[in-house]
């Protein structure tokens, strides 16, 4: 039996993670600044506090704290704040790991954008991390979680765009072509790396039984701006009948932001298939389809 604890619970994939970890026998615990629930235990990392009584029988820890890269324009004061909230939170867990006598495996949440952005070329967990904002972000997120490893195990999910019904990327998308404004972005021939929620929940899970350490890529396909807006349209019975919106446009509009846009990573899942996962969800318009029916 897994003791797991979650750092960022709350969030959306914290909640689906939650709901998965339990059905396959696991009791998880969320550390929460509110807590609300009997599994829930208080922490608030920015004042350095938490509640220790519930800590020594934690076996695992997954921390999924980080402000939404597209949460606001890209101003430096929130570039610090896109740093601190996955810096800080890594580094108070860390110092606190003697209050976690019986912890085995340290699992951080971590992005696909972490390689230079490039099209053409298909990346593996072997390759050099870019020099961008994000990819140099996400150094700074994997190199704080490596900290881990002279405790226990260390692993690292870097995460592809998530598609679910309740938020996050989809949801995003969706918002303007159900009000018939929708459009592919710039050449709409960038790269769009994907998962479906419960083959990344599933891939924490497997990490988790197969004591899996390193990094991970989390991503079933790519796909293409073009095409994954219009299977998003259709998904919904519409149709994208505007042209792609201009690169100077979408600059315009989210400024430094607009690199994730505009730009696309492709990577290779390779190595989660070595270690024996096999993907739920592999064709974007039965995904996306299955998200809608539910």
């Amino acid at each position: 039996m897994n003791n797991i604890l979650i750092a960022g619970g709350t969030g959306l994939i914290g909640k689906r993670l939650t709901t998965y970890l339990e059905s396959t026998g696991n009791t998880v615990f969320i550390l929460t600044r509110k807590p609300t629930a009997t599994n829930h235990i208080f922490w608030n990392p920015s004042k350095k506090e938490i509640d220790t009584t519930q800590l020594g029988t934690i076996t695992h820890l997954i921390n999924l704290c980080g402000a939404s890269l597209a949460g606001k324009r890209w101003s430096n004061a929130y570039k610090k704040e896109l740093l601190d909230s996955r810096i800080q939170p890594a580094q108070f867990l860390l110092a606190n790991t003697q209050h976690l006598p019986k912890l085995v495996h340290y699992i951080t949440a971590s992005g696909i954008n972490c390689y230079p952005l490039n099209t053409e070329k298909i990346y593996t967990e072997s390759d050099d991390f870019g020099t961008d904002f994000v990819s140099q972000l996400v150094k700074k997120w994997e190199e704080t979680a490596d900290l881990f490893s002279s405790h226990c195990i260390v692993s690292k999910i870097r995460i592809s765009p998530v598609l679910d019904n309740q938020g996050g990327a989809l949801q995003e998308i969706l918002k303007p072509v159900k009000a018939g404004f929708g459009a592919a972005l710039g050449s709409g021939k960038q790269a769009m790396p994907w998962i479906h929620y419960e083959d990344l929940a599933r891939i924490f899970d497997i990490v988790i039984e197969k004591q899996l350490a390193g990094a991970y890529n989390a991503l079933v396909a790519t796909s293409t701006n073009n095409v994954f807006t219009e299977v998003c349209a259709a998904s919904i019975s519409k149709k994208i009948w505007l042209p792609n919106l201009p690169a100077f446009m979408v600059k315009l509009l989210f400024g430094e932001m607009s690199m994730l846009l505009l730009e696309g990573v492709q990577a290779s899942h390779e190595k989660l298939a070595k270690a024996g996962f096999t993907f739920k969800h592999t064709d974007l318009k039965e995904a996306i389809s299955s998200l809608n029916a539910g």
